[in-house]
């Protein structure tokens, strides 16, 4: 323990006696031992954001203190080490008493974290020689017909382009349904009924054409193995991918059972406020429905892990190898690719409302981890113990981003205010905080990043967010009348449009 060159704090020290009193009673929840306490306890008190600024000493945190300041109820998380779960455990914030219920063995709505594991179960079904990946996904479906759009005979929608993101299907996610309401079908979901909160599908771009997010085509997907399989997706999901992975505490069953709600860590917005009911109802199970905690998901990604260096009984070598060659733009199959020199990782995040996921893991070294909170700010912890993993397990990927602030007259910051069009079709608002002198951009779904003046080119304004590294640029040349940010503009809106 001499090699520590960080201090316990009392606080921390009763959370680690705490997990080590629960470990003993009770093993099948938590993963853990007195080997790696070193590295849990200084994981847990290391937390450091994205962004170094240059020249100033860094302030670590503790995981406990994060999840007060963002207002975040729970965390399920797993620590991955050269191609095993080193340790895993569940955190609770003591200011929301529900908690106290929770254990390892407690679920979170996975979120996005649904659609690799539906499309690794579809890959399995694909070698198996049960579906065809590349066929007319049309031949499939039963009382489905696909409307005309930009398919074709030749280039037609498959599960293969709907997995990866190229169907040319529209993009978007989904909201979820309050739970007293009645959960829509697949079918409904798909034409756009009544009772529905997103529009119906269509092949708005040839397939293979664009990478473009798309919910709706998961949902596509999921009614075509249905329809080949005559069972329920749930069903199909556990033959396929949850049991053979022993993955015991996961389930894609929508609505969740009755009988199963005491399990779940319920959902919370940003404000740390309920959501209505305790969380939402997913019909869209492949795109957003599995219920899961860390350790079962950790064991997803170690077998992906296994089958890259063909030691796995699941996946072959051929099929990680496979996902590997259909990278564009960074991604392949909804997973993003990090690459440094000898070393492949991937990633893949989720968010529904009131859960905020993610998941990593090098294919080469076997070490990643995986989180699930019941927040919408779930995502700020998250990327802060990317960050903090990377540094102690000594990581290739998740480094930080170093630079140097600059100060920017008060006047000036206050004149970006306003709203913006972003990609010509998101509104995206700028608000200037008179106490802290500082700017806080804002999403449509309550999203708040507040930003840093950085040291950028003479042309442009350049801010970050400290946890998250996001950028935006403001231009000189039409007098600071727009931004970039992800790599689209964003446009200041007049005052009468904005009435309007």
């Amino acid at each position: 323990m001499k090699s520590l060159v960080y201090k316990i704090t009392f606080h921390s020290l009763v959370l680690v006696l705490i997990s080590s009193c629960n470990l003993k009673n009770n093993k099948d929840a938590c993963i853990d031992s007195e080997k790696v306490l070193g590295r849990k306890v200084q994981l847990e008190n290391e937390i450091r954001e994205q962004v170094k600024f240059i020249g100033e000493s860094e302030k670590f945190n503790s995981i406990t203190n994060k999840m007060s300041e963002y207002h975040i109820p729970a965390l399920s998380l797993a620590i991955i080490h050269q191609g095993k779960i080193e340790w895993a455990d569940l955190y609770k914030n003591v200011n929301f008493p529900e908690v106290h219920q929770l254990d390892c063995s407690s679920i979170f709505q996975a979120a996005s974290l649904s659609k690799p594991v539906s499309f690794l179960a579809a890959l399995r079904m694909h070698s198996a020689g049960e579906i065809d990946l590349d066929k007319n996904i049309q031949e499939y479906l039963k009382d489905f017909v696909i409307p005309v759009g930009k398919q074709s005979i030749e280039n037609p929608v498959t599960f293969r382009n709907i997995f990866s993101h190229t169907s040319g299907i529209n993009p978007g996610g989904y909201k979820g349904y309050v739970r007293d309401l009645v959960m829509p079908t697949d079918l409904d979901i798909l034409r756009g009924n009544e009772g529905v909160n997103t529009p119906a599908i269509e092949v708005s771009n040839p397939p293979n054409e664009l990478l473009a997010y798309s919910g709706g085509a998961y949902t596509l997907a999921e009614l075509a193995l249905q329809d080949i399989y005559q069972e329920e997706f749930a069903d199909i999901m556990k033959k396929w991918i949850l049991n053979p992975l022993e993955m015991n505490h996961s389930e894609f069953t929508q609505p969740l059972p009755v009988s199963d709600s005491n399990r779940v860590a319920k959902a919370y917005n940003h404000l740390g406020k309920p959501i209505e009911g305790g969380w939402r109802n997913h019909p869209e199970q492949a795109a957003a429905g599995l219920w899961s905690n860390s350790i079962d998901l950790a064991k997803f990604m170690i077998e992906m892990h296994k089958a890259y260096k063909g030691e796995s009984s699941i996946f072959s070598k051929s099929d990680i190898q496979n996902i590997l060659e259909h990278e564009r733009h960074g991604q392949a199959f909804g997973f993003i690719i990090n690459r440094s020199k000898d070393d492949i990782a991937i990633t893949h995040f989720g968010g529904n409302v009131g859960y905020r996921t993610g998941m990593t893991i090098s294919l080469t070294s076997g070490n990643g981890l995986v989180y699930l909170t019941n927040s919408d700010n779930g995502g700020s912890l998250g990327n802060e113990l990317l960050l903090s993993a990377s540094q102690v397990y000594d990581w290739k990927h998740f480094k930080q981003t170093e630079v140097q602030r600059e100060q920017v007259n008060a006047e000036v910051l206050e004149d970006l205010s306003g709203k913006y069009k972003w990609n010509n079709q998101i509104d995206l608002s700028i608000k200037f905080d008179q106490n802290t002198k500082r700017i806080s951009l804002y999403f449509p779904n309550g999203d708040m990043y507040t930003l840093n003046s950085i040291v950028g080119d003479k042309d442009h304004l350049e801010f970050i967010h400290p946890n998250t590294g996001v950028k935006a640029s403001f231009s000189l040349k039409d007098n600071f009348q727009s931004f970039s940010l992800y790599g689209q503009t964003a446009v200041k809106l007049e005052l009468d449009t904005i009435q309007k």
